[in-house]
């Protein structure tokens, strides 16, 4: 039966999640209708080492690539960027992160370019910026964080230069720039007047005054993320400094210096601010934080990161203003238990995302029963050393609908609390249970983990028994990461890349594994793409050849 285009479409953006670029090209061959669809639903090309030899293919056959990205790429940069030229796209968007160096622009691009983003790109240096400003005149966000320019670093000069250029900026993130002044920030606020959005983390000469100057004078400013804020001496702000800018809506001061005075301004300042990022912050009171959030009870997003001073009472009297929160981070706030973590879970009804990662989890005796059902997603709770078995339990029980799990180095956990929340949480798709070394095995897993695509086990005393019953109940598996499983041998990682036939990614570094497995690995299992193999293990020059063919890389690391 013929299903409509509307419905192709989304089977077609399923498939496309797939990196490798190229199921939509064998789609695409079947007929014009397909070639029509996989048009509509390809707009970005990921190069990389290994999907390098499809793009002159990607080119000439997918005539709506809009956005290409650069990762894991050790070749031209400046070839690849001319023959994306000579195919003549339209780019809107242009990721350069990372890579060794910059290229050069002039003559290669589109002048429609809206985004590009070259963060910690080696030997980032003035005339670059230049160029960038010169090449794409319509830029609206732009990203040229943490360079690794030195002995060359960035001056003013040069982002008094870029901004004269870009009148249509509406985002720009120049943190870690560190030699940059007020007059760098002055020059993006006075000449870029669209500006919605400035980061300007670790930037330390630049001055209160000069962030005051921004909130007043960029009237559409919707975003403000700084930090080290109060650390320079006689360094304050004015009673008004945050009056004007009423389109704020999401502030970040982390690693600030911050008096009870400053939350103050902001808490009277009545902004629509739904995002408020302290974390690891100095300085904050309880009676500070207690009052900003008393002004602003619809926020979505919260994050205190590090505020050693707060406890479970605290989180009692705080929980009562947050009831719109959809994400809140409280970790590495050492006082606080699962008592807090259960209060804030029944009084925030709408919580997506929750952190309490290097807390006192698990100290508490009890806590209360809840009679409602979390409807929290994603749950990192890592790094709780008291963490056990009857408190993972009761979790599981209450956030049945989480999706990404992280209990990762929670050495008191035993394989029968892991369990449990496989039993419990159906829904879950990524589990992190890495440094668990309670975990000793897996074998009472006797039921089907339809959903579950990225397990990390780094580091546990999981073996090839493990494996099996892994590999048998996990049909979907993505992701494997394997590093430091001692008991883990080639029989175990046989067994599990044979049954997972979706397996995309696997690190067997420490692990007990031959080292003549790898090319029957890729022959047994065409979905491989990245493996990591054990540190000894010296790859040839054959090996890499005969994996990149089949679209595999083997590499020290998965990100």
């Amino acid at each position: 039966m013929d299903l409509p285009e509307e419905c192709w479409e989304l089977i077609f953006r399923f498939i496309d999640e797939d990196d490798d670029h190229r199921s939509l090209e064998s789609l695409s061959l079947v007929s014009a209708s397909f070639l029509s669809i996989a048009n509509r639903v390809r707009s970005t090309f990921t190069i990389t080492d290994r999907t390098l030899p499809f793009l002159n293919r990607h080119l000439l056959r997918f005539h709506n690539l809009r956005r290409v990205r650069f990762h894991d790429f050790h070749g031209d940069i400046n070839s690849i960027l001319l023959q994306i030229s000579l195919s003549g796209l339209d780019l809107e968007s242009l990721d350069i992160s990372g890579m060794q160096y910059f290229p050069d622009l002039k003559k290669k691009m589109s002048s429609n370019m809206k985004e590009f983003s070259c963060s910690g790109v080696l030997e980032l240096r003035e005339n670059d910026l230049v160029s960038i400003g010169v090449c794409f005149p319509s830029l609206q966000k732009l990203d040229i964080s943490y360079p690794e320019s030195l002995p060359c670093p960035v001056f003013d000069s040069a982002i008094i230069s870029l901004s004269s250029n870009l009148k249509n900026l509406l985002k720009i993130d120049v943190s870690g720039n560190n030699l940059i002044t007020d007059k760098s920030l002055l020059s993006l606020s006075e000449n870029c007047v669209l500006l919605r959005e400035i980061i300007f983390r670790d930037c330390d000469f630049v001055s209160s005054r000069c962030i005051e100057f921004v909130l007043r004078n960029s009237r559409y400013l919707e975003s403000l993320a700084i930090n080290g804020i109060g650390w320079r001496p006689r360094e304050s702000f004015s009673k008004d400094a945050f009056l004007l800018c009423r389109c704020l809506s999401e502030l970040d001061l982390s690693d600030s210096f911050l008096s009870d005075e400053l939350l103050r301004l902001i808490a009277d300042a009545e902004l629509p601010l739904k995002k408020i990022v302290l974390s690891n912050c100095q300085c904050l009171t309880f009676d500070g934080v207690l009052y900003l959030l008393t002004k602003y009870q619809t926020l979505a997003h919260l994050n205190l990161e590090g505020s050693s001073f707060l406890s479970d009472e605290m989180i009692l009297e705080l929980v009562v203003f947050l009831g719109s929160l959809t994400f809140v981070n409280f970790s590495f706030c050492a006082k606080l238990t699962g008592v807090s973590f259960f209060n804030i879970v029944e009084r925030c009804v709408s919580l997506q995302c929750m952190r309490m990662e290097g807390t006192n989890f698990g100290v508490e005796d009890d806590s209360k029963e809840l009679g409602v059902k979390s409807r929290i997603k994603s749950l990192y709770i890592s790094g709780n050393h008291n963490l056990r078995d009857e408190c993972l339990l009761k979790i599981s029980r209450h956030c049945p609908f989480v999706q990404t799990l992280e209990v990762d180095h929670c050495p008191a956990i035993t394989g029968d609390g892991v369990l449990e929340v496989l039993r419990n949480c159906g829904e879950l798709t990524s589990l992190d249970i890495s440094g668990c070394t309670g975990i000793r095995s897996l074998d009472a897993l006797d039921f089907e983990l339809p959903k579950l695509e990225s397990l990390r086990a780094c580091g546990t005393w999981i073996d090839n028994q493990a494996l099996g019953f892994i590999s048998k109940r996990c049909p979907r598996l993505l992701r494997l990461h394997l590093k430091g499983c001692l008991n883990v041998t080639s029989r175990g990682v046989k067994e599990i890349v044979q049954s997972c036939t979706r397996l995309r990614e696997i690190n067997l570094s420490n692990c007990q594994v031959d080292d003549g497995i790898f090319i029957w690995m890729v022959c047994a299992n065409p979905s491989l793409r990245k493996i990591v193999p054990p540190c000894c293990f010296s790859p040839t020059k054959d090996l890499h050849k005969f994996l990149l063919r089949h679209g595999c890389v083997i590499c020290q690391e998965i990100p």
